[in-house]
């Protein structure tokens, strides 16, 4: 717009101010008084002297005040504005009412993505009023003073449609959500909501008149309205008034239902409740004031405020005050009396205009009977009803007066729409500190939760009240294993400090009380869940407290019955009625049932409240400390008061190093223990996380001590915990059983470690080593005692050679079977046992104390029981157990130290291969064991099913890899088996042409029936098995997706073709002839060996992004981040590494990353180099740090690939030479939306 000159003096310099009532003549600041009507005393029409007006403020106002528009150009802007539309009532094609959620909220909150870490807290302020009031011009006035501002690329925000003058037809139809400029990137966004007006009857809106006009979205295909459905998270995206209307009505529907859903209206039955209105006025309140900060009321006759407004204002508040539980904070309330004209100046002060306005209505209360018995109401339940004012902060947190004036006066209405705007933010700060105190404070994602769960409750029913924490807890909900995480503790110290005498129950359970309360307290904070500690001790933890006590009292508080003459009963109450009393030699002291100590009603409420009591103190001191450290995460300041209970509980214990537990962290009573310490305690992820610090890569945490007893020692150096980055994949080595073949394996391996080179350690390279057998043995050297290949293969070697201890009468026809027979087995067990027990010596598999750091793979060994014949998986690691209880293992973990497996006793029981040694029965449980290779002897499925269990997050994409490894086999063998040869296998299936839908079953009873040493002599059949396992999985696990992003490729199985007759599982003697033929088939195979090599190399390098760093970028989108390394700074694996590329280096050649869009031809391939100089860094001084890079989609859910090229020569399973790097392919602009949490086990 060109600079205007003053009418006066024609001067262009100066700043010039326009005099509306002078028929907008401009005058700058020396001439103003000049002007004969600006003189001293002179005044306007109103009475008051001509205002000084600027002139941008009286152009943008009287736009919104005072629009030119013809009927047509209404109907476009309300076509454009459609896009705001949140929620509101539609009709389906029968004319029943539905409600729509247009998944506005959903969009803004995606839209306006930051780079400021941390959750974002969306706040809602609400508009409601009569028909007419100025509620859409108000809001438009709020945004456009600001999209006045000068704006990022001249883009504005967008803002309602105003009415025209004398438009007697509504405007608002259904609920409109706009975002605030000002805050709209910040972690507080604030957004004003548009409600149709109150008493707008069943005529239909402009906005939904326009709607009709372009016809239904209902009407756009489904497919279309799926294909945007897939939408995800996307980067700011501001409509630009003049390109607005260009924009094809089409593609804006389609935007529309990028989140939207409809819900029919159950209570809409009666010709009243399916009215327009009815919904407008019952159904919306209830909706915005459940949710809302801040309710605007917006008033154009203040005379009529007593006799109409305030009867709506209260009326409003009744009708949804008791439609909700649990609500975090009362709505606060501005009172917006707008069109104002003729009031003292003072007026225009809001807190003026409060006192005064409230004064003016102070006993309105006794004047009309209807809010004198809405006081009556309040009274009776003590609340002190005085005033009027006293009612209405019933129902809303504060009262607010803001008085807009009428048009014309354009400085004043700019300042005084500030002064809301100030009003807004400051209600807004109010209420987001009462909620953060009530801790009922809801993130975007989930208030949009909870909004969606409003809607479906609200639908259905609109008199029963929606609770806020019922449904807070159904997104959190509480672990099913809490009450036997207490109870847990509970047996703990009733075994190391307390016997069981009487009282000692009572004893047990006040000692825990300040323990149970904190972990309650740290759960709370850890799950966000809203509400104080003691509302949902009340709706969600009293239970399992419960629980415990009562569990505790039926299985380990003994009878309080003492004889005097023998002693006291030592039955249980669950096992008391069948015999009455017994002392601790069984002999019955007396007859009657179970006597307690104590009543056991009276006793849990005592209790109970003794641990509420306690929440509330550890409540108290978390909000001051909160308040003293107000920069300190809430997380953190959790943990610091846990920390300190949990110092002081367990020095209260007579030992604290035996509370030791392998079913329950006993720092949290809430999570999985995961990760042993060199103490012996056994922490769970989030506690490492919450007491440790970021190691010297991504994938590590330390920790200096442990914190069940932090001062008691600290180590030095720092314990290491191994941590898989967020989006990295998983790395899967799978080991056949095979007896003395797993030689075959072992040179397999020796193989790809050469490609290696001896500086990297090939089990550096897998997260995860899953084996039968003899490859289950394998498995426990490499992974758990992290042995080289070259010892692991001297070790077994050694281990075959003393293993197979022949009996007496070997090798004597029909002799040797008796003794066979006799003895259970063909060789002597306890050489056998003896040789494992010197090659793994005595260390558990799983916790213990040691000094050797956290094992860096997860080993894990199939086995069989003896008993049932059920197949079971043995493991170095612990994980959560399948919800879908569909696994056909089992996975074992003993509660403690005393029964959990040793390594050898690992080794012996997936080795117990019948009739060759006899089963394995362990000491301290009795349980017995047989080989795993009877059900599992391609553990393959056993390793998918782990993987997806332990790393959740990538549960549904595939391996970086899966090397899946056999014991060899011979063609000849092969052609036999598909003849239809004969051949005995003791795994079967229904179908022995299904045989490749063997996802290993249960075993039947008829295990035994066979001649077992017949059958489990000739292993042929396995084999082929083993094959056809493998097939099948490929099958089953392979998509046609994932087989065009190329997931065949890194599902590799290397079975040597020996071209010998396969020899027996024990034939020692047939150690060399394998090695020699398993390197033939090397030899002839280098380029698949290399490739592994590669891949591997490759998975060692992941992507991360940056934090808010996805934009929306022209016809696409993009990111930033960095590649890192799983391979710490300054250790010798990152030197070995950086070696290794050294070497990959040509005179023409150097390796680089590459990165690419799948699936499309538009995006080209960008190389980023490995340079010398990054290189040299890694080999000198083991550091690598690679650049920060951009990476450009052109679709949301696009794939996108970062590849490794190590070298020009296509590979033969790849056929090219870019390698995935770990992760990849991701869906980078969308992944976060299905993910959360910073690291994975």
């Amino acid at each position: 717009m060109p600079a205007r000159s003053c009418s006066q003096c024609q001067s262009e310099s100066k700043t010039v101010y326009s005099c509306i009532q002078c028929n907008n003549l401009a005058f700058c600041n020396d001439c103003w008084s000049k002007w004969v009507l600006h003189q001293d005393g002179a005044v306007g029409y109103d009475g008051r002297p001509h205002e000084q007006s600027d002139p941008t403020v009286v152009r943008v106002l009287r736009q919104i005040l005072e629009p030119v528009r013809s009927d047509a150009d209404i109907d476009l802007e309300h076509q454009v504005d459609e896009d705001t539309t949140w929620f509101g009532v539609s009709r389906d094609s029968s004319n029943q009412p539905m409600l729509h959620d247009y998944g506005r909220f959903a969009t803004l909150v995606s839209e306006s993505q930051t780079q400021e870490p941390g959750n974002r807290y969306p706040q809602l302020v609400s508009f409601i009023g009569q028909t007419g009031a100025g509620k859409s011009t108000i809001i438009k006035m709020l945004i456009e003073r600001l999209n006045n501002s000068a704006l990022e690329n001249g883009v504005k925000f967008p803002s309602p449609v105003t009415s025209s003058t004398n438009d007697m037809v509504p405007t608002t139809g259904d609920v409109h959500l706009y975002a605030d400029p000002l805050s709209y990137y910040t972690k507080l966004p604030i957004l004003f909501a548009d409600c149709e007006g109150l008493d707008g009857g069943e005529a239909t809106p402009r906005g939904l008149r326009a709607k009709v006009k372009q016809g239904d979205f209902n009407s756009i295909p489904d497919i279309a309205a799926s294909i945007s459905g897939m939408s995800l998270a996307r980067p700011p995206r501001l409509s630009n008034r003049t390109s607005a209307n260009t924009v094809p009505k089409s593609s804006k529907k389609l935007r529309k239902r990028r989140h939207g859903t409809q819900r029919d209206i159950a209570w809409a039955v009666t010709p009243e409740t399916k009215k327009r209105e009815y919904a407008v006025t019952q159904l919306y309140p209830r909706l915005l004031y459940t949710f809302s900060d801040v309710v605007v009321f917006v008033l154009r006759n203040p005379r009529a405020f007593e006799s109409t407004v305030l009867e709506k204002l209260l009326d409003w508040g009744a009708r949804s005050i008791n439609k909700s539980l649990n609500q975090p904070a009362l709505p606060h309330a501005i009172i917006i009396l707008n069109a104002t004209e003729n009031v003292d100046a003072k007026e225009w002060d809001t807190e003026t205009a409060t006192e005064n306005l409230l004064e003016g209505i102070r006993s309105a209360i006794f004047r009309e009977p209807r809010f004198d018995e809405q006081a009556r109401f309040w009274r009776d339940t003590g609340r002190k009803i005085q005033t009027t004012r006293d009612l209405l902060e019933c129902y809303y947190a504060s009262i607010t007066i803001v008085r807009i004036p009428f048009r014309g006066r354009y400085m004043l209405i700019d300042e005084q729409v500030g002064k809301l705007s100030a009003v807004i933010r400051n209600k807004c700060e109010a209420s987001l500190l009462a909620k953060k105190r009530a801790r009922m404070l809801a993130t975007a994602e989930k208030l949009q939760v909870y909004l969606e769960a409003a809607y479906d409750h609200f639908s259905e029913d609109l008199t029963t009240p929606f609770d806020f924490i019922r449904e807070a807890l159904k997104h959190n909900p509480i672990p099913q294993d809490l009450g036997g995480n207490i109870l847990n503790l509970a047996i703990s110290i009733q075994q190391n400090d307390y016997s069981t005498t009487e009282g000692s129950t009572v004893k047990i359970f006040y000692k825990m009380v300040p323990m149970i309360a904190s972990c309650i307290m740290l759960d709370c904070v850890r799950q966000s869940l809203l509400g104080t500690t003691v509302q949902l001790l009340n709706d969600a933890y009293v239970e399992f407290c419960k629980f415990a006590l009562e569990r505790f009292v039926n299985l380990y508080a003994p009878c309080a019955f003492v004889s005097s003459k023998f002693g006291p009963c030592c039955n249980m109450k669950s096992g008391h009625n069948p015999k009455g009393h017994q002392n601790k030699d069984g002999r019955i002291i007396g007859i009657g049932t179970y006597e307690a100590s104590f009543d056991l009603q009276e006793f849990s409420e005592r209790w109970i409240e003794l641990i509420r009591k306690e929440l509330q103190h550890q409540q108290s001191a978390f909000t001051d400390l909160n308040y003293q450290t107000r920069k300190l995460p809430e997380h953190d300041i959790a943990a610091e008061l846990h920390l300190r209970v949990l110092n002081e509980f367990y020095r209260g214990t007579a030992d604290s190093s035996r509370y030791i537990s392998y079913s329950a962290c006993f720092s949290c009573l809430r999570e999985l223990p995961e990760h042993a310490l060199p103490c012996g305690h056994i922490l769970c992820l989030p506690c490492v996380k919450a007491y440790g610090r970021p190691g010297p890569s991504k994938t590590s945490i330390v920790l200096s001590n442990c914190p069940l007893h932090q001062h008691e020692m600290i180590w030095d150096p720092p314990w290491n915990v191994f941590v898989k980055p967020r989006y990295a994949g998983v790395r899967t080595l799978c080991l056949d059983g095979g007896g003395v073949r797993g030689i075959v394996e072992l040179q397999v391996l020796k193989a790809i470690q050469t490609q290696l080179e001896d500086k990297l350690p090939i089990q550096k390279f897998f997260d995860l080593i899953v084996g039968t057998s003899t490859g289950g043995i394998i498995a426990l050297g490499l992974g758990v005692k992290n042995w080289t290949v070259d010892q692991c293969i001297k070790k077994f070697e050694d281990l075959c050679t003393q293993a197979f201890q022949p009996r007496e009468l070997n090798g004597i026809p029909l002799l040797e079977k008796i003794a066979i027979f006799s003895h259970g087995s063909k060789y002597k067990t306890k050489p056998f046992e003896k040789v494992l027990k010197e090659t793994f010596e005595e260390w558990p598999l799983f916790g213990g104390q040691s000094e050797l750091g956290e094992m860096f793979t997860k080993v894990a060994v199939t086995s069989t029981t003896a008993i049932q014949q059920h197949p079971v998986v043995l493991a170095n690691y612990n994980r959560p157990n399948s919800l879908d209880n569909d696994l056909s293992y089992e996975f074992l973990r003993s509660n403690g130290p005393s029964k959990e497996f040793k390594i050898w006793e690992a080794a012996r029981a997936t080795s117990a291969a019948p009739p060759f040694f006899k089963k394995f029965v362990k000491q301290s449980t009795a349980d017995s064991y047989l080989d795993g290779a009877l059900y599992n002897n391609c553990p393959v499925w056993v390793a998918h099913h782990e993987r997806q269990l332990i790393w959740g997050d990538v549960a549904t994409a595939l391996p970086d890899i899966l090397l899946s490894i056999g014991t060899g086999t011979d063609d000849k063998e092969v052609r036999s088996d598909l003849r239809g040869g004969p051949s005995s296998t003791i795994m079967e299936t229904e179908d022995p042409q299904d045989s490749s839908n063997f996802k290993p079953r249960a075993p039947t009873s008829r295990f035994f029936a066979k001649e077992m040493w017949t059958i489990l002599f000739d292993r042929l059949g396995s084999l082929m098995k083993c094959k056809e396992i493998w097939n099948n999985y490929i099958t089953e696990t392979t998509t046609s997706r994932q087989g065009r992003l190329g997931g065949h490729r890194r599902l590799i199985r290397i079975d040597p073709e020996l071209r010998m007759d396969v020899p027996e599982l024990d034939a020692v003697d047939a150690l060399a002839q394998l090695k020699r033929n398993t390197a033939t088939y090397l030899r002839n195979n280098p380029a698949r060996i290399r490739e592994i090599a590669h891949r591997l190399i490759a998975s060692t390098f992941f992507f991360e992004k940056d934090n808010g760093s996805i934009k929306h970028r022209g016809s696409g989108y993009e990111c930033s981040g960095t590649i890192h390394c799983r391979f710490a700074n300054g250790s010798d694996d990152m030197k070995g590494l950086g070696g290794f590329l050294r070497n990959c280096h040509r005179n023409d050649f150097n390796p680089y990353f590459a990165v690419a869009e799948e699936e499309t031809q538009l995006m080209r391939e960008v190389k980023l180099p490995l340079g010398e100089s990054l290189i040299s860094d890694m080999c000198l001084r083991g550091t690598f740090k690679f650049q920060q890079f951009k990476i450009f989609v052109s679709k949301e859910l696009a794939a996108t690939t970062i590849s490794l090229c190590l070298t020009e020569e296509p590979y033969p399973i790849s056929t090219n030479s870019l390698l995935p790097i770990s992760g990849f392919p991701r869906e980078l602009i969308s992944e976060d939306k299905t993910t959360q949490g910073e690291y994975f086990t």
